[in-house]
């Protein structure tokens, strides 16, 4: 019994940190966008400062979790939400381009579409979509390498089913799998940045749980992928 307490007092605590009103997730997606672009600056001006890229080993976790809650809000992804990810993918490739990034590896836009296409032929239960969807992920996967590859994928799906867990005992399993799979995003790269990309993520989650729980959304519904193809034409430009 004592066990079965803490458990429960364990998911309604993780539940009060991981659930967030619309204006404390555009306070997360804003810490995001800052640490993005703090990580891109360093990246196509070879800066090469340390803690500008450790920095923003935080944003893409954080931009996966808000995903995920937001898909949560529906029983099931829409396809047309999907056609605008890739749409928008397809938009910012040609910025990543230009900000320097070779024309064969695909922009983080690809891997939330990548990610989403997956999951809703996989929710469908069809052996051809199935098989699809695996077909996609191994195209992926050669084109992912500055999108976080397959772990980017991995880190999506979980956040995805995060939100969608129905009893405690999941909630609490993909809570694990979510502290196993942030750091190794960036495993590859350094015990440094896979550590940086922990303690963002939840230093920033930690924060934002405990303020502007009645903040109202302020930003408009296609701000990230827009801000993203921009930012990064931007700083491209002046890096010529």
């Amino acid at each position: 019994m004592p066990n079965d307490s803490l458990a429960a007092r364990t998911d309604t605590w993780l539940q009060s940190l991981l659930v967030w009103s619309p204006g404390q997730r555009d306070i997360i997606k804003t810490v995001a966008l800052v640490l993005m672009v703090l990580d891109h600056i360093n990246l196509i001006f070879q800066l090469k400062q340390e803690w500008m890229f450790l920095a923003g080993r935080g944003a893409f976790p954080l931009f996966a979790l808000v995903w995920g809650l937001n898909l949560s809000r529906h029983a099931h992804i829409r396809q047309p939400a999907i056609n605008r990810l890739w749409g928008w993918g397809i938009i910012a490739q040609f910025a990543y381009y230009l900000a320097g990034f070779p024309w064969y590896e695909g922009n983080i836009l690809f891997a939330f579409a990548v990610a989403a296409q997956v999951l809703t032929w996989c929710e469908t239960r069809s052996g051809w979509r199935t098989a699809a969807a695996i077909l996609l992920m191994a195209l992926w996967g050669p084109l992912s390498g500055t999108s976080y590859g397959i772990a980017g994928l991995l880190m999506l799906a979980v956040s995805h089913r995060l939100y969608r867990a129905e009893d405690r005992a999941e909630r609490l399993a993909l809570v694990a799998c979510l502290l196993a799979v942030i750091p190794a995003l960036n495993l590859a790269t350094s015990d440094a940045a896979a550590v940086a990309g922990l303690v963002m993520t939840v230093l920033t989650v930690g924060l934002v749980s405990c303020a502007g729980k009645s903040l109202p959304r302020f930003w408009p519904g296609d701000f990230f992928p827009v801000f993203y193809a921009c930012h990064l034409a931007v700083l491209g430009v002046l890096a010529l």
